[in-house]
């Protein structure tokens, strides 16, 4: 038998379900203040177009020591996709870690042609980054610009608020952060030109490069060391043409014999070149002396390169890849993206030097 209620008791009842929903809110968002609650995690739909490394000549394939071995136009309509910053391979080459500079890590499967050419990308999967208490990040704290994977951390390193964050490898760049230690120096890097270049140069050892000082100059900071202790270095700038802004590092990665790629991007003009550092001139002290290799320029597919990283494959080619930042990601929820007159290219090539 179906049993009536009064109208006040329907007004209490749904008074209550009210209040219910209310308190259930209010817990998960105490929940993810405090680190204990669900991590912001999505799977975005993410577009893949292959671009040639020559517009205008298809079977330009070469540039420098670099042989090229395709590449990928991503795109994005979800606004936290975007702003990729450094990029991190596996052994095998399947699976990249990639951070952006809104606070968010980036994960996806590549795959490849029977030649080994770059052809595909997908399982796409975005994070929101978290503080030190498992806090979503506060506004100046977002600017993520390295990254290196050292054992089962990732290791992510920030502008502005210059620091060193570990996240967890599994699940991928989970928290909450724990701090790394860093060099006491790290002030004299400009406001947007922090720790823009992180490399594990061995099992303890980092490469850190400033993109910038605070002050003009012909060169920039950098420090090699283990957390205990820095040896503080130069980074030479590269100054070309009338504009005046030269070459700035964004990106290093370590071969198998010791020797240091860095990745270095220029705007304006827009132009990014690839060096090499050898090994001898990494542990040393005073100035680096790095040495051209590679130079991406209009016509070429270039854009504002900031990530590179290196693996070798079956066969025992070293190869290259190269990430770019289109600084089109929102860095708060609902907020604007930028202009998208940029693009995300995720470029891969065989080193042949």
């Amino acid at each position: 038998m179906r049993r009536r209620t009064s109208p006040l008791s329907r007004r209490w009842l749904w008074l209550g379900c009210l209040a219910a929903a209310v308190l259930a809110a209010l817990s998960a968002l105490s929940e993810l203040s405090t680190g204990s609650g669900p991590r912001a995690d999505v799977a975005p739909v993410v577009s893949v177009a292959r671009v040639p490394l020559d517009p205008a000549v298809p079977a330009h394939q070469q540039v420098g020591a670099l042989r090229y071995l395709g590449g990928l136009w991503l795109s994005s309509p979800d606004p936290r996709f975007g702003g990729l910053s450094d990029l991190r391979l596996t052994p095998d080459g399947r699976r990249a870690f990639v951070i952006s500079d809104c606070g968010r890590g980036f994960t996806a499967t590549l795959s490849y042609d029977a030649e080994g050419r770059l052809v595909g990308l997908g399982e796409p999967r975005l994070y929101d980054l978290v503080g030190l208490q498992g806090q979503p990040l506060a506004v100046g704290e977002e600017d993520s610009e390295s990254l290196v994977l050292h054992g089962d951390a990732i290791e992510v390193g920030f502008e502005g608020k210059a620091r060193i964050w570990a996240f967890h490898f599994e699940p991928p760049f989970g928290g909450p952060a724990r701090a790394v230690p860093s060099p006491a120096g790290l002030h004299g890097c400009g406001s947007n030109q922090g720790i823009e270049t992180m490399a594990m140069l061995d099992a303890t050892r980092r490469l850190l490069v400033c993109e910038g000082r605070r002050q003009p100059s012909l060169d920039v900071p950098a420090w090699i060391g283990n957390g205990t202790g820095w040896t503080e270095r130069t980074y030479p700038l590269r100054f070309e043409g009338m504009l005046g802004e030269p070459f700035r590092p964004t990106s290093a990665t370590v071969l198998p014999g010791g020797d240091v790629l860095v990745l270095e991007r220029r705007f304006p003009p827009l132009a990014a070149r690839v060096v090499r550092l050898a090994r001898e001139d990494v542990l040393g002290e005073g100035p680096m002396h790095p040495r051209e290799i590679a130079r991406l320029e209009p016509p070429l597919t270039v854009d504002n390169m900031e990530g590179i990283d290196v693996r070798i494959d079956e066969s025992g080619r070293t190869l290259v890849y190269l990430v770019s930042d289109d600084n089109n990601c929102a860095k708060r929820p609902g907020g604007p993206r930028g202009t998208g007159l940029q693009r995300t290219l995720l470029l891969l090539f065989s080193l042949e030097e």
